[in-house]
């Protein structure tokens, strides 16, 4: 749980507010970064993570900070450490009784993975030539709508430069019999 009695335990995107380097009570090398929650439930709250430079941490404390937007080789330089989005893996964990929210893992945000992306011009092609497939499927199945009865909102779409994809509103489109295959 966190200091507020509600649990922050899931993955949540996150941009790093404040951060500084110290030493802990047992005389370890830390870094203490403040994170903002970005959307979401918790929208707006923080939560503290703490990388530590020993032996066995060094790594991945580095790489964290890396994903944070952390570009320089000098710790003495860590202005770009809120520069990315992240997201954060945060488990609640009991410490002297009490239960609290901890972060576990700074990972980067994961992105969209094609083994080649298409063109805009690939994309016009590619819809021209199932747009009687997709005519048909809403016809068939309808718009889609969110649990509270609306239509559903889109997801982001990856950027193909803002190029016409081809589609003229009201034009059906070429019919199965002009797909060539």
């Amino acid at each position: 749980m966190s200091e507020n009695n509600f649990s922050l335990a899931g993955t949540h995107r996150a941009r790093a507010q404040e951060w500084g380097l110290g030493v802990s009570s047992t005389g370890k090398e830390q870094l203490a970064v403040m994170f903002a929650f970005v959307g979401g439930e918790h929208d707006g709250k923080h939560i503290t993570w703490f990388g530590y430079f020993t032996d066995g941490a060094v790594d991945r404390t580095l790489e964290s900070m890396r994903h944070c937007g952390w570009d320089s080789d000098s710790l003495a330089e860590l202005d770009a450490l809120g520069a990315n989005e992240v997201e954060l893996v945060i488990e609640d964990e009991e410490y002297d009784g009490k239960v609290r929210s901890r972060v576990k893992w700074v990972n980067r945000v994961a992105k969209l993975a094609l083994k080649e992306q298409m063109n805009h011009v690939q994309v016009a092609a590619f819809a021209a030539r199932l747009r009687g497939k997709t005519v048909a499927s809403k016809q068939k199945y309808g718009t889609p709508t969110a649990s509270n009865g609306r239509p559903a909102g889109s997801p982001r779409q990856a950027s193909f430069g803002g190029a016409d994809d081809g589609y003229v509103p009201g034009d059906p489109g070429p019919s199965d019999s002009d797909v060539g295959f």
